[in-house]
């Protein structure tokens, strides 16, 4: 017999970074919420003091969703079986209080205004003919213009590090010259460059390229946020991805919108509290949540309004779980759309330089003392005459370099021997002294398209702890991803041999996709929104069409996956449903926004 709580306001699935927006956002306006969590109770500064445990954090993966629970299985294509993860590779979903943000790099970006109509604009510049075959591109519901407020607000309230490009259609010198129109600057300066950083701005400078340093969510200055609290300037401690921040300087929702939603008295949290499906009455409608707690006993918790507030993966899967008479195939997949528009990111380096002699001190700094150009970026640069569409970012200089990965990477720098030569045993830790500090990468991060076979479903086949269907992927690279690389990675070498490598390390093509190796954690699809409930899953604000009560937030809202990180746009999405909940969706409750 399931233990029914006292009805709520609004009840989310997952305590993680658009949870605490909404849940900030709603209960100052007087709402009562309750975040279901499936991971632990919340990390807190003790945890996070002087914690340089890398086995602990990097290698075990203590922030991350328990693979021995729940876990995912892929496959490259529908004739192929579909294999789980057992141990983490392309990507690591977080999981506790949280969420993925409070490990995350916090590389911050907007996206730019045409990807947000990115279907129309190619059309428009190339032509029907331009698009690949089999693809399900698709213009966003929303502009670059309708969020910029929100960007914006959001920048301020967690404070973001960075220089303007583009202040209301003028250009600023030092940032990046292709990026919408800002209605103010970066609330503070850029973060502090490494030495590669400097050295990549004055070779891709000198090729008449245009670098400006990486925006990051990491403050570069002491800062007060939206909380009220004052935080930590960066100490560039080299500790950053995969590790909450010891002094606080790396936004996360722990940081700001959990504390703000606290504060009104009206915000509960519920630890060990795995959501395991959607209730929904004789009509449809969304009535709460079911979940199991740590002891295995099964709960209710009902609200008015269910928030999926969880990482892309899980959203989907839990829209699909969610079956019953009123939607057999699913919450929100009345019309078959859950599941489409799976979109990845190629997060590769093209090419590696070995400087004899040379110490950069990589061990300090973080993932986004980065110096970066934006001119091979999506449709930044003509494609008339290349055979592909999209582009990618380049940026080099991050400071997070720690003994482990360095082991793994030496074997492939400073010109190897024969096979095995250098990959373990004596001649394995000279190589380690000559060359831990003397290397570093050139980095790329590129957009992914979504194709008809590219989906998420339920796996036939593999289940969890609690007996539950696992989610399937079913993803690999396209051809337009490869002939992409081809191009991104030609372009990486030239700004390498500008910087003078005694030796190069290159990777010319694009290997096939393998979800054992990590490419990011940026998946994004699956619930897409979109102006015709026959090809989405969501409207606009990120209302469900076939339960209007329902609401999905994050990335699997994207259409499509642009090549830069999700969480501004995440950010940015998140307060708009909250504007539209509390300004339109109470004037008419279950109806549809328009």
């Amino acid at each position: 017999m399931a233990v029914v709580h006292k009805k709520v306001d609004v009840v989310t699935m997952g305590a993680g970074m658009t949870a605490s927006i909404l849940a900030a956002k709603l209960t100052a306006r007087g709402l009562r919420v309750v975040s279901l969590e499936a991971g632990g109770s919340q990390w807190t500064y003790p945890d996070f003091a002087h914690n340089h445990d890398f086995l602990r954090h990097a290698l075990r993966y203590e922030m991350m969703t328990d693979l021995a629970k729940e876990t995912w299985t892929w496959r490259p294509s529908d004739r192929l079986p579909a294999l789980p993860m057992r141990q983490y590779g392309a990507f690591h979903p977080g999981q506790g209080v949280g969420g993925s943000i409070v490990h995350w790099t916090a590389m911050y970006w907007r996206f730019l205004p045409h990807e947000f109509r990115y279907r129309s604009h190619h059309l428009e510049r190339y032509g029907a003919g331009k698009l690949p075959p089999g693809n399900r591109i698709r213009d966003w519901p929303v502009s670059y213009e309708e969020l910029e407020p929100h960007y914006d607000a959001f920048e301020y309230d967690i404070g973001v590090s960075g220089v303007a490009g583009n202040l209301g259609g003028t250009r600023m010198e030092g940032g990046n010259p292709f990026e919408g129109a800002r209605s103010r600057p970066f609330p503070l300066p850029p973060l502090a460059q490494t030495i590669p950083s400097g050295m990549f701005t004055a070779a891709a400078g000198e090729m008449g390229l245009h670098p400006f340093p990486m925006p990051s969510g990491i403050l570069s200055q002491a800062y007060r946020d939206a909380s009220g609290r004052w935080r930590s300037g960066c100490l560039y401690c080299g500790y950053c991805t995969r590790f909450g921040c010891e002094v606080d300087a790396k936004y996360s929702s722990l940081t700001t919108h959990i504390p703000l939603a606290l504060d009104t008295g009206r915000y509960e949290i519920r630890p060990q509290s795995r959501v395991v499906g959607i209730d929904v009455d004789a009509s449809g409608r969304a009535t709460g949540l079911r979940y199991v707690d740590a002891a295995g006993r099964e709960h209710v918790q009902p609200a008015d309004l269910v928030l999926l507030t969880g990482y892309t993966l899980g959203n989907v899967r839990m829209l699909l779980l969610s079956q019953s008479r009123a939607h057999p195939r699913g919450v929100g997949n009345d019309r078959g759309a859950v599941g489409k528009n799976l979109t990845y990111q190629i997060w590769r380096t093209p090419t590696t330089g070995v400087f004899e002699g040379r110490r950069f001190n990589l061990f300090m700094g973080n993932g986004s003392t980065q110096s970066v150009i934006y001119d091979y970026y999506a449709d930044n640069f003509d494609h008339s005459r290349l055979d592909f569409i999209g582009g990618a970012q380049i940026f080099c200089g991050g400071g997070e370099r720690d003994p482990l990965s360095v082991a793994a990477e030496i074997p492939s720098i400073g010109g190897a021997g024969e096979a095995g030569e250098a990959e373990w045993g004596q001649a394995w830790k000279e190589r380690i002294r000559r060359y831990w500090d003397s290397y570093f990468p050139i980095t790329i991060q590129a957009e992914s398209l979504p194709y008809e076979g590219q989906v998420m479903d339920l796996d036939p086949t593999y289940r969890d702890s609690l007996g539950l269907p696992l989610l399937r992927l079913t993803f690999d690279w396209s051809e337009n991803d490869r002939r992409l690389y081809r191009f991104i990675s030609a372009r990486c070498r030239e700004i390498m041999a500008r910087m003078g490598p005694d030796h190069r390390d290159d990777e010319d093509e694009l290997p096939s996709f393998n979800i054992h190796e990590y490419n990011s954690t940026h998946i994004t699809g699956g619930a897409i929104m979109g102006a015709d409930p026959s090809d989405s899953v969501t409207n606009r604000y990120g209302q469900v069409w076939d339960t209007p009560n329902v609401f999905v937030t994050g990335a699997a809202l994207f259409p499509q996956n642009p090549g830069s990180n999700p969480s501004g746009t995440v950010g940015a999405l998140a307060y708009h449903t909250a504007d539209a909940i509390l300004e339109e969706y109470l004037r008419n409750p279950g109806k549809l926004i328009s």
